[in-house]
């Protein structure tokens, strides 16, 4: 029985790190590599984009960048005469926005 242990202990002591489990890597797949200046561009607009699309009913807890990228928008597109069927929504948009940054920075509207 003596001679089954010494067996075990030397197919034990065989294993080493090569070949143990790669399934949880330490980093992810994209920390690896480095990202270039146009990947994180892509990303800060991607971002940008649902943050604006997010905000849509939302104005209130927008932040100030994602309502001023808003009000551009609608404000482009209500002058815009080839797209006069999305006057009535970019408008409405565009009133809501305005609001929100009228409340939120206490700004004094003068008639």
């Amino acid at each position: 029985m003596s001679a089954t242990k010494p067996a075990t202990t030397a197919r034990t002591s065989a294993l080493h790190a090569a070949s143990a489990p790669q399934d949880i890597p330490s980093q992810p797949a994209w920390a690896k590599q480095a990202i270039t200046a146009a990947q994180r561009q892509q990303a800060y607009r991607q971002r940008s984009k649902r943050a604006m699309t997010q905000a849509i009913g939302e104005e209130a807890q927008a932040s100030r960048v994602t309502l001023l990228a808003l009000l551009s928008l609608d404000l482009a597109l209500l002058s815009d005469e080839t797209a006069s069927s999305r006057h009535t929504a970019a408008r409405s948009s565009a009133r809501r926005v305005i609001n929100t940054l009228v409340t939120r920075y206490e700004i004094k509207l003068e008639a």
